[in-house]
């Protein structure tokens, strides 16, 4: 590797309900959260790093999760690749069972096509080999993955490592899956995922073309979109290789049949990229060493990564310096650190600012923890330079910014009083889908709620025009019939009316404002997270029929961050909302929304078709 990500990454503090142990090892902070438990970062009595994963309360009382948490436990300790990340240790008769894995530095591998680009070179072939090679240790453990994807692709110092194997299973075990259930994540599964058949090896091997379709070409190969549409085109649509070098090109081809009995092992994987490796280098292959071992010394001479370790706190100096309660511990690094857990791989991100810690957004951001005494949670208020004394009259100097939740609130709701209407501009979407565009348009306020008048581009380039009139949305065309927007689902065209009053309205930013729970001010730019519980209006609305139900309860691990610039009344400038999900084996997933406002005026109409 020739080029590095750059991330900082800040553990999140440790909840009143956390334990602060767990076995072996004291608990320093939070890594994140999945489906199926919280990780947290954890150091032995011997100083060294590993990532805890502790399964939720209400999966301990399910005998059928813990038979399965038991067994998968046992088949993980087979795998032992050079590529593959190790699990430690484990309980599954704690009351809430759990078990740790070692740390792997790093950025994934979408982390660094999203950086800089396709893999080319060593690059490629090192991957492609390291892959092959942990496939190898999975399924000669009996083992199959099922969920490889760029996000499970750690590229460490030291070669690549396939890690998350959270929802692998034994091949020999009984299927203790739920029926109906899809493991794995959309446009990366397998053809037969979508079928009854079970998914053995060949899946995994089709994931290894996936991936190394994905690092040569620099996108995905079946592009994003919703679930249903990416179903369509893996069962229907052939992957385009024409990035892949040719030497790889037709192993890919062959990976990647629809049809898994005609797929190579993963055997036959790593042998075949060797020799390609050793072609494309134009060297010998090395005498009396297998296939393993000749991708490893490869691997040992060419691939080049800048180590990256995030600076942990060692143990004494965690207790030494811990208060009451819990002390924040804030890690600042140059890499992604990637913790290996039963349905959950974090993926280290630099998170959005809280009220406790400065952010400095350049190329590389710079966090530090200044947690003030619970006494006093608002941030202090700038000093102002005194104003040299002229004999002319001088013009009266705004007012102060205001220095808290409540005084935004109130400032803000000052000013829509006696400038309720104007314009905006808005862009924004939902990740890993389709699902956004860019829109402008009018606006009116109506203290709890707004009347808009939008224009909207979709992602998928289609035109649409709405009004949204005492929460009804309308299409923009005469004797158009309106729906209420509390009512609106996703599949429903005129949703993405809905995504716009429940992101942009100015009555959003104000409830998102007053029911922030952290709060920072630089200036008249504000930055603030929002727990999930606390969101309502449209904005719960909106999160709520994406993810299908009530937001609290079908995404209860993940939060709103905001980001929000005021003029000199008082008035929202820019408005950015991002709501974070945590997602195993992911980095933390932000669908991001901004907004733009200008033109204020005293008053203004919108009136429905």
């Amino acid at each position: 590797m020739t080029q590095q990500v750059t991330a900082t990454a800040a553990l999140l503090p440790l909840t009143r309900q956390d334990p602060p142990r767990i076995g072996p090892y004291q608990l320093v902070g939070r890594l994140g959260a999945g489906g199926m438990g919280v990780v947290y970062a954890g150091i032995d009595a011997r100083g060294v790093r590993v990532a805890v994963k502790v399964v939720h309360a209400s999966y301990a009382s399910d005998p059928e999760f813990r038979a399965r948490f038991a067994r998968e436990i046992s088949v993980l300790c087979r795998v032992k690749g050079v590529c593959t990340a190790r699990i430690l240790d484990s309980d599954g008769s704690a009351a809430r069972p759990w078990l740790s894995a070692e740390y792997v530095s790093g950025p994934t591998l979408e982390a660094q096509v999203r950086a800089h680009g396709a893999l080319q070179g060593d690059e490629l072939f090192g991957l492609a080999a390291g892959l092959a090679e942990a496939l190898v240790a999975v399924h000669g453990a009996s083992v199959v993955h099922r969920d490889i994807k760029p996000s499970n692709v750690i590229l460490s110092p030291n070669g690549p490592k396939l890690v998350d194997f959270g929802i692998a299973r034994a091949l020999d075990a009984s299927v203790m899956t739920r029926s109906g259930t899809l493991i794995g994540s959309p446009g990366w599964v397998s053809p037969e995922e979508y079928g009854d058949a079970p998914a053995g090896p060949p899946a995994d091997v089709y994931g290894w073309a996936m991936l190394v379709v994905y690092a040569a070409a620099g996108a995905p190969p079946y592009g994003t979109g919703r679930p249903e549409v990416l179903a369509l085109k893996v069962l229907n649509e052939h992957v385009d290789t024409s990035m892949v070098p040719d030497v790889l090109r037709g192993l890919v081809d062959k990976a990647l049949a629809k049809s898994p009995e005609t797929r190579p092992t993963s055997h036959e994987l790593l042998a075949t990229v060797a020799e390609a490796w050793r072609t494309y280098q134009g060297t010998q292959v090395i005498e009396d060493a297998g296939a393993a071992d000749d991708v490893t010394a490869l691997l040992n001479r060419t691939w080049i990564l800048p180590a990256g370790e995030l600076r942990w706190p060692d143990v004494s100096a965690a207790v030494s310096t811990a208060p009451k309660g819990r002390r924040r511990l804030v890690l600042v690094g140059k890499a992604a650190v990637i913790a290996v857990g039963l349905g959950a791989v974090v993926a280290l991100k630099v998170l959005s600012v809280d009220a406790d810690q400065d952010r400095k957004r350049t190329s590389v951001v710079t966090v530090q923890d200044s947690r003030p005494s619970s006494a006093s949670t608002s941030p202090r208020s700038p000093s102002i330079a005194a104003t040299p004394v002229k004999a002319e009259p001088s013009p009266a100097r705004p007012a102060p910014p205001p220095g808290t939740t409540a005084e935004l609130a109130a400032a803000i709701e000052l000013a829509l009083e006696t400038t309720p209407a104007g314009t905006f501009s808005f862009a924004g979407g939902f990740t890993q889908s389709s699902a956004g565009g860019r829109a402008s348009g009018r606006f009116v306020n109506h203290m709890d709620e707004d009347d808009l008048d939008v224009k909207l581009e979709s992602e998928e380039g289609v035109g649409r025009r709405y009004v949204v009139v005492a929460n009804t949305i309308y299409p923009k065309r005469r004797g158009a019939k309106g729906s209420p927007i509390e009512e609106m689902a996703s599949a429903n065209p005129d949703w993405y009316g809905l995504m716009i009053a429940g992101t942009a309205g100015p009555s959003v930013i104000r409830e998102v404002v007053a029911n922030s729970t952290r709060f920072k001010r630089k200036g008249r730019s504000y930055y603030g997270i929002l727990p999930i519980e606390k969101t309502n209006g449209l904005l719960r609305g909106l999160l709520s029929s994406w993810m299908g139900g009530d937001i609290a309860e079908t995404s209860s691990d993940s939060y709103i961050t905001f980001k929000l610039a005021i003029d000199g009344e008082d008035r929202p400038k820019k408005f950015e909302i991002a709501w974070c999900v945590p997602v195993p084996g992911v980095e933390i997933y932000r669908s991001v929304f901004a907004t733009t406002y200008s033109d204020w005026k005293s008053s203004g109409k919108i009136k429905k078709p």
